[in-house]
């Protein structure tokens, strides 16, 4: 039976459609790391290929910085930038412009064929390290309101290079998806007197029907109003606003719940296009334009996507995805119980 459901946060709403749908393993599409090389002499990102960037800093396994050729993860700034350092600012009598200065750069891990899922917990711990750093380096900048990181796999999440990496930009606005997120945090706390976030974490451990995963510090979610099958949600249990502020044992954590959710994906999809992302309150430094007020009802999350059904006529025409597998089969099916 379809369904309409709202997110709580945004207020946007989704059409649940199981009757256009197929069976879970219907949707996968094909495998992004099939036949990949171990390296590939061509792939500019690869080991042996340093000379052909322009680089900001190397890591080695264990996060100290190196200029040795056993790096872990290398940032260069992107080659073909969606943002540039200018001052230019406009502001016309009817359309309004921004400069597009900012800061736009690659976080690329070494290995050629070994997408996040199968990473090492402990390479993945420190591409999260690293996202932390840049992200502190970035909020010193008064020019700058936001650090979005997110990643790209496969050619219809948006890759160009096959190689793993993820992309960060700096922006000098905050984006329009974050602000309606931050807006719609503030109007439900403003009522309920409660974080809408933590509100969601406790009702999906007592339901149960779209827990995906369960540990110490973290929750995984198929969302209750998913855009596309098997969108999930990773959510800190401890309140917090700031990806950035995160403790030592969280960040283990969240290396382990990322690598481990990802994997089910992985397996069982076989290994689908996907793009996920961090959601954070934009950089301190904003003369109070967020204020420490707002830090208490906002709740920085992880979001992964995957990229196996297109918008047709109605969702662009209405804003309304069509989502043909409910998020509680996507719960069982990764689960291995459906």
């Amino acid at each position: 039976m379809s369904e309409f459901r709202q997110n709580p946060i945004t207020k946007n709403w989704v059409l649940i459609a199981p009757a256009r749908g197929k069976r879970p393993d219907q949707y996968k599409t094909y495998s992004v790391m099939l036949g990949v090389p171990e390296t590939d002499p061509a792939c500019v990102f690869c080991a042996g290929n340093e000379h052909l960037n322009r680089e900001v800093l190397r890591l080695d396994s264990s996060g100290e910085r190196t200029t040795g050729k056993d790096w872990e993860i290398r940032i260069i700034p992107n080659k073909f930038a969606a943002l540039e350092q200018t001052a230019v600012y406009r502001h016309k009598e009817f359309y309004i412009s921004h400069s597009g200065d900012g800061e736009h750069e690659v976080i690329i891990t070494r290995n050629h064929n070994e997408p996040v899922a199968l990473q090492s917990i402990a390479v993945v711990e420190l591409s999260i390290r690293t996202f932390i750093e840049r992200i502190k380096t970035f909020a010193k900048n008064p020019e700058l309101a936001y650090v979005q990181i997110f990643h790209n796999h496969g050619r219809d999440a948006g890759a160009s290079i096959i190689h793993p990496h993820y992309q960060l930009l700096a922006t000098p606005i905050v984006p329009p998806h974050v602000h309606s997120e931050i807006l719609g945090c503030y109007h439900y706390y403003q009522t309920h007197k409660s974080c809408v976030y933590c509100d969601i974490i406790k009702e999906e451990l007592e339901v149960k029907h779209r827990v995906v995963h369960d540990s110490e510090h973290f929750v995984v979610i198929s969302a209750y109003a998913s855009r596309s099958p098997f969108e999930t949600w990773i959510l800190p249990k401890k309140h917090g606003a700031r990806f950035e502020d995160m403790g030592e044992e969280e960040i283990k954590h969240l290396s382990f719940v990322l690598k481990v959710t990802l994997g089910q994906l992985y397996t069982k999809l076989s290994d689908p296009p996907l793009n996920f992302y961090i959601h954070t309150m934009p950089l301190r430094q904003q003369g109070g334009m967020h204020s420490t007020y707002e830090e208490k009802d906002f709740h920085w999350h992880l979001t992964i996507f995957p990229r196996i059904t297109i918008w047709a006529g109605f969702e662009f025409a209405t804003g309304i995805p069509v989502n043909p597998i409910a998020p509680e089969v996507s719960t069982k099916f990764l689960k291995g119980e459906g």
